[in-house]
């Protein structure tokens, strides 16, 4: 049906043409005048019907070319629109970086996300920042809202952060309110969880949990979350503490570097115990 509506509406003026011819043709083969105008009436009638039936019918050729014009400006307004929003959020951002250097008394050097990586529950981020402006290992890195990660790798221009959504990662933290310490941890979900907080201390929803004085890996008082929900656990005199994390895991481009650093040689003894411990928690494990 629909071939044969282009084929109508392609050739409709032939059509009409041959329908005349041969009108014209009938009309001279009858010699009677009566009856050539009273045929004459019925022509003409009939020609005009002809005429407004091809009228109604929609030129499918040009249905289909506005049909790709409207498409193509569709498809242009929603990259506008897309980059607009981009643009609103970068700036939003920006605005929040800028208030935050602003406000804190330690050096910060801004870098971009330039890639992101997981190795078996272990979450990475590179940044193109690196030895040349002053980035060391072991400099914790944070968004404009809160503690990201650490500074895990350096070449000349980049350089390695290592998540807080990391498996191996132990953050010691303060509850705002409550003043309650402990250490946070990932488990493999959206959340973080604050550890060793006995039941008998009352931890209130909506507190603050940020990075603790006695922390020897990233300067006291950066926001890491907030807590979202508290469990009595059965069989365990600990509490189950969810912390919702202030930097949403990978959703940043933006970051900061935070141009602070322990004692290196403090570091790597923790870093070596940390790894004792872990190794030897691994050999308990095997059957």
């Amino acid at each position: 049906m629909f071939r044969l509506l282009k084929l109508f509406n392609d050739f409709k003026d032939y059509f009409v043409l041959v329908v005349l011819i041969i009108v014209s043709l009938s009309l001279i083969s009858i010699d009677s005048k009566p009856n050539i105008s009273g045929f004459r009436a019925i022509v003409i009638g009939t020609v005009g019907y002809i005429q407004n039936v091809f009228a109604r019918i929609p030129n499918v050729g040009a249905l289909q070319n506005e049909n790709k014009t409207l498409i193509e400006l569709n498809l242009q307004l929603s990259s506008d629109v897309a980059m607009m929003r981009k643009a609103l959020q970068e700036n939003s951002e920006l605005r929040a970086m800028l208030n935050l250097k602003q406000n804190t008394h330690y050096n910060l050097i801004p870098c971009d996300v330039t890639n992101k990586s997981s190795i078996q529950m272990r979450n990475f981020v590179t940044v193109d920042k690196g030895e040349s402006d002053g980035v060391k290992i072991g400099m914790a890195v944070r968004s404009e809202v809160g503690l990201v990660g650490s500074i895990v790798g350096v070449t000349n221009n980049f350089s390695m952060v290592e998540l807080l959504n990391n498996r191996n990662v132990r953050i010691p933290a303060v509850l705002s309110e409550s003043k309650i310490e402990g250490i946070i941890r990932w488990e493999g979900d959206e959340y973080l969880y604050f550890h060793n907080v006995p039941k008998s201390m009352e931890v209130k929803i909506g507190e603050i949990a940020t990075t603790s004085l006695h922390s020897n890996k990233y300067p006291h008082n950066i926001t890491i979350g907030k807590v979202e929900k508290v469990i009595d656990e059965p069989g365990s005199h600990f509490s189950r503490i969810y912390i919702k994390p202030a930097s949403t895991f990978f959703r940043f481009s933006q970051l900061f570097i935070i141009d602070y650093i322990q004692n290196p040689e403090e570091i790597e003894l923790i870093k070596k115990v940390e790894e004792r411990i872990l190794m030897l928690e691994g050999r308990r494990r095997q059957p």
